[in-house]
C-alpha cells in the first residue's frame, strides 16, 4: 500500500492551526524526553553491525530542553515507553519526508488489519502534505465517488476528530469499519472558504483491477484501476495480477484491435513487477521501462526483455490527479519511448518505493528505501509529475447529441 503526496503552496489556507501547534508542541515535548532516555539506554551498548547516533548530536541543549519542559510544563510528562516512541517518531520525522513513518505496536496491529485487496471503508486512497492527509485518489462507483469527494481534499476530522498532524496510516483504520455504519469525513477544499461534512455509509470495496470494453472502429479501451491483486493460494499477488492480464491481452486481441487507449485515471498504484510486465506488452526489445535509484545498487536502468504481444498497436493513455506510483511509470515509459501520448491532467508525482521494516517490539517503519526515475532519467516527484500531452479537463455531463460523453477521452480517440 503506497501513500503519495501533493505539496501545497505556503500561502494556502490551512483550519486549525492552533490545534495543530498544540500537536507539533507535543511531539517536541516527546522528542526530547525520549533522546534523553535513549542515550542512557544506549551508554556502553554497541554492536559492529549498529549504526550509531550522529556524533554531532547536541546531546546539551536537548538536555537542556528537557529540563525546561520538566519544570515548566503544567502537565505530567509522558512515561518512559512513551518517551521512547517519541524519540523514534522524531527521527523518523527528521527525514522530513513524507512517505516514510514510524507506527507503535498498536498502530502496527491497526495498520495491517486495514491493509487488504478486500476492505470496508469508503473508497479512497489517501496521501499526506506534511501537515494533513489528502484523498489521492476516489474510486469508480465507491461511497467517497458518490458523497462528491475529490482528489487533493484535506481531511480536517474523521467523525469529528480532528485529524491535523494525524498521518494516512493512522487515519485509514478510522476511516475503515464495518459496512452499512456511517462514517463523517469533514473536508477543507482550496476552492471553498469553509470545511464541509461528508456523511457516508462503508461498503465493501472490490474493485476490477483490470477490464476492457471494446469501443468500435477497431479502438479498444484497457481499464486498469490499480497494479495490485489479492493472494490466490500458492500464486502471490503479483502472479495472480500478471495471469489475469495475460487473460485480458488474449481476450482483447481477439477483437484484432487497431488501436488502444489504456486508462489509469485514478490509479494509485501497486506492484512494480506487475508495471514492468505490464509496459513489457508495448515495449520493444531493450528499450528503457525506467531507471531505479537506492543506496545500494545505486542507479539502474530496467530494460524490456520480453516479446509483447501489443507492440504494433497504436496506444493512447489516459491519466489524470489521481494517478499515481506504478501507474505513473507505465505513461512514462510508452510516452518518453514515443509509443504513446497521453491525455489527461497532471498526475500526483509520487516516484518512490516504500517498505515495510518490522521492529523487535512490534512496532513498525513505513520506510522510502527506493526512487524512480522515468526513461529519460527525470524523478518523479509532486514537482515532476507525468505531463499529459495534451491536457485536457474531465467533463462527463456536456450534453453532445443528447448524450453524456468523457471530453478526455473523446480527446484521446481523436488521437487514434
Amino acid at each position: 500500500m503506497g501513500y503519495f503526496c501533493i505539496h501545497m503552496s505556503e500561502n494556502q489556507p490551512i483550519p486549525n492551526r492552533t490545534n495543530f501547534a498544540a500537536v507539533l508542541i507535543l511531539i517536541v515535548i516527546m522528542f526530547a524526553g525520549g533522546v534523553f532516555l535513549g542515550l542512557n539506554s544506549r551508554q556502553g551498548a554497541s554492536t559492529s553491525n549498529s549504526s550509531q547516533l550522529p556524533a554531532d548530536l547536541n546531546y546539551q541543549l536537548i538536555q537542556e530542553v528537557y529540563n525546561k519542559i520538566d519544570n515548566n510544563y503544567i502537565k505530567d510528562l509522558p512515561k518512559g515507553l512513551d518517551l521512547s516512541q517519541g524519540l523514534i517518531k522524531g527521527i523518523v520525522g527528521g527525514l522530513n519526508d513524507t512517505y516514510s513513518s514510524y507506527l507503535t505496536p498498536e498502530e502496527t496491529k491497526q495498520y495491517l488489519n486495514s491493509t487488504g485487496s478486500q476492505f470496508e471503508g469508503i473508497g479512497v486512497q489517501l496521501g499526506f502534505n506534511g501537515e494533513y492527509t489528502l484523498i489521492e485518489t476516489v474510486f469508480e462507483n465507491s461511497p467517497a465517488a458518490k458523497a462528491g469527494l475529490l482528489p487533493q481534499d484535506l481531511i480536517t476530522a474523521v467523525d469529528g476528530a480532528d485529524a491535523a498532524g494525524k498521518r494516512p496510516e493512522l487515519l485509514a483504520t478510522k476511516i475503515r469499519g464495518k459496512a452499512d455504519t456511517e462514517v463523517k469525513i469533514t473536508i477543507y477544499r482550496s476552492s471553498a472558504t469553509k470545511t464541509e461534512d461528508f456523511v457516508m455509509k462503508r461498503q465493501q470495496i472490490d474493485i476490477d483491477n483490470i477490464d476492457y470494453q471494446d469501443l468500435g472502429n477497431g479502438v479498444v479501451k484497457i481499464n486498469i484501476r490499480k497494479f495490485t491483486e489479492k493472494e490466490s493460494g500458492a500464486q502471490s499477488g503479483i502472479q495472480v495480477f500478471n495471469r489475469q492480464w495475460d487473460q485480458i491481452v488474449t481476450d482483447v486481441l481477439k477483437l484484432s484491435p487497431k488501436s488502444i487507449v489504456i486508462d489509469l485515471r485514478g490509479n494509485p498504484g501497486g506492484y512494480v513487477d506487475s508495471v514492468k510486465y505490464v509496459a513489457e506488452e508495448f515495449l520493444q526489445n531493450n528499450q528503457i521501462i525506467m531507471r531505479e535509484l537506492d543506496r545500494q545498487t545505486g542507479e539502474i536502468s530496467i530494460r524490456d526483455n520480453r516479446a509483447g504481444k501489443l507492440e504494433s498497436v497504436k496506444v493512447v493513455v489516459l491519466v489524470n490527479e489521481g494517478s499515481a506510483s506504478a501507474s505513473e511509470i507505465l505513461a512514462a515509459a510508452l510516452q518518453q519511448n514515443n509509443l504513446a501520448k497521453v491525455v489527461g491532467k497532471q498526475t500526483v508525482g509520487k516516484g518512490v518505493e516504500q517498505k515495510l521494516i518490522p521492529i523487535s517490539d512490534g512496532s513498525m517503519l513505513i520506510l522510502v528505501f527506493r526512487s524512480w526515475l522515468t526513461p529519460n532519467g527525470t524523478q518523479i516527484s509532486s514537482e515532476s509529475p507525468i505531463k499529459p500531452d495534451f491536457e485536457v479537463d474531465f467533463e462527463a455531463a456536456n450534453a453532445k447529441e443528447g448524450k453524456k460523453y468523457d471530453t478526455q477521452l473523446t480527446k484521446a480517440l481523436e488521437q487514434l
